[in-house]
């Protein structure tokens, strides 16, 4: 009987679901499931909910029974530090030491909320020392398992950007097995499972036709708009940000709006979520968003064009650091452009009241640009967006490009950009579990343990204090009145 291999690496509910769904597909399909369990190699926080806060209020961690569930299943469970090479983190070879240490820079960014994390620092570089253990261990005792089974027939891992899943990917593939990746889904009890990482921004381009393969016009379109309508404010919006928007559009869009000119909407984006991506990310030639947002500006104002500025809500949450070049970033454009109307992240102006009064839209590679192109908005790109082959987007990577800008308006068909938001929802597939689920609590209304407990391991960053620091982050990097407005809206 074939194998499948499923690496479980952290203890959040929503990926011990996935995982769960996947041992029972494989059952179901005659293939014996083996889970692979790696987070006791793993240097960062495996778990949604701090295992010691949650003891002290008496509460089992999720995932504690593990072992027990997935035999019981019909899983064979397998530990990775019982298997040789799970304490051997000597170098590996060239090949994968480079693979390995763009993966570690990947991870630190995120974890430490920075577009340029300092090694130098004794958190960061311990963190980094931990990783490149991680990987190397890994890596090892991956290939010990495999050499220990003939029929390997696939293996399941999350994402495969991190040091643990980049190498255990590589792992798999060295051993000539196919790997497919898995994330959370877009939508509840829905899994993205696919032989290509969510990240990959050419092969999911390309999976677009046989996804939507046998879908009619109007099937895709429907899709697209029930997907668009959750992105708006509502009470089970799955746009995180707009929670904290009004209905008003900012009194100073409203006069441009007034003022008869075309309006062009600047969107900026989180520029260190797609930094160590690989080269299929960086075909731009601008130093950084805000170069290139500086040159598109002087053009359309040239033209007449009257220009606002939409700072990405997320900037909050970043490190202090990032925040305050960021910031200046913002600040730079705003002297150099003195009728350039900005709305700052921690605003309440709602994006898509923006996207309404606007007549052209320009992003980084934000995902408001698709949203925007479905919308039938003229929407240029100055870097590589993950839809921008599919959508009707056109790029300006380049100051070349320029001279294609003009007034920034075409007719576009966004029926194109439906076509990408439809295959997102479809690409995915729906978790099939008994129901019992991986918390002892109910999850819509965790107890005040539990609120504590993913306190203390907030965003995965490495240790109490660092992850307590991230949420602190986000209060000092907005307003009074908006923190106000955030915790009434809680």
């Amino acid at each position: 009987m074939p194998s499948a291999v499923i690496v479980v690496t952290g203890y959040d509910p929503t990926y011990l679901t996935i995982f769960e769904h996947l041992v029972r597909s494989e059952v179901a399909a005659g293939t014996a499931p083996i889970v692979l369990d790696i987070t006791r190699l793993l240097a960062t926080p495996v778990d949604s909910y701090h295992r010691g806060v949650l003891k002290a209020f008496g509460i089992a961690y999720p995932g504690h029974d593990i072992e027990q569930r997935m035999t019981g299943i019909g899983a064979r469970y397998v530990r990775a530090e019982t298997l040789p090479g799970h304490g051997d983190a000597t170098r590996l070879d060239d090949r994968l030491e480079e693979l390995l240490e763009i993966a570690i820079e990947s991870a630190l960014i995120t974890y430490y909320r920075t577009d340029r994390p300092d090694r130098s620092r004794r958190g960061v570089g311990r963190t980094a020392d931990g990783l490149r253990t991680e990987g190397r261990t890994v890596y090892r005792t991956t290939r010990a398992l495999l050499d220990t089974i003939d029929d390997v027939a696939v293996a399941y891992l999350p994402n495969g950007r991190f040091p643990h899943q980049k190498l255990a990917t590589l792992a798999f593939a060295d051993a000539g097995i196919t790997t497919r990746h898995v994330e959370k889904g877009e939508g509840p009890q829905r899994a993205y499972v696919q032989e290509y990482a969510p990240q990959d921004r050419l092969r999911s381009q390309a999976s677009v036709d046989s996804v939507l393969d046998g879908l009619s016009a109007a099937e895709i379109d429907e899709i697209a708009d029930a997907w668009l309508a959750k992105r708006a404010p509502a009470a089970d919006s799955q746009n995180q940000f707009s929670a904290l928007w009004g209905d008003e559009l900012p009194p100073a869009v409203a006069a441009l709006k007034r003022s008869g000119k075309p309006i062009a909407g600047f969107f900026t984006s989180s520029q260190d979520e797609f930094q160590f991506l690989g080269p299929e990310w960086h075909l731009h030639e601008w130093d950084d968003q805000f170069s290139a947002f500086d040159q598109i500006m002087t053009t359309l104002e040239n033209a007449g064009v009257a220009c606002y500025l939409r700072v990405h809500p997320n900037l909050a949450t970043k490190a202090h650091d990032c925040f305050v070049r960021e910031r200046a970033g913002v600040r730079w454009l705003a002297e150099r452009h003195p009728d350039l109307v900005v709305i700052w992240h921690d605003d309440q102006a709602n994006t898509y009241a923006l996207l309404d009064a606007s007549d052209t839209i320009v992003v980084w590679y934000s995902t408001v640009g698709l949203e925007a192109s479905a919308r039938g908005l003229p929407t240029w790109a100055a870097a590589a967006a993950r839809y921008g082959l599919i959508a009707d987007t056109r790029e300006l990577l380049t100051p070349a490009d320029l001279d294609t800008v003009g007034t920034g308006i075409w007719e576009v068909d966004a029926h194109q950009a439906k076509r990408f938001i439809a295959y997102l929802v479809r690409r995915d597939q729906n978790v099939v579990t008994d129901g019992a689920g991986w918390t002892s609590w109910d999850p819509a209304r965790p107890p005040l343990g539990a609120k504590l407990a993913a306190i203390a391991v907030s965003g995965g960053t490495p240790g109490v204090t660092a992850a307590v620091g991230s949420l602190f982050d986000v209060y000092r990097h907005r307003s009074v009145k908006a923190n106000l407005r955030a915790l009434r809206r809680r």
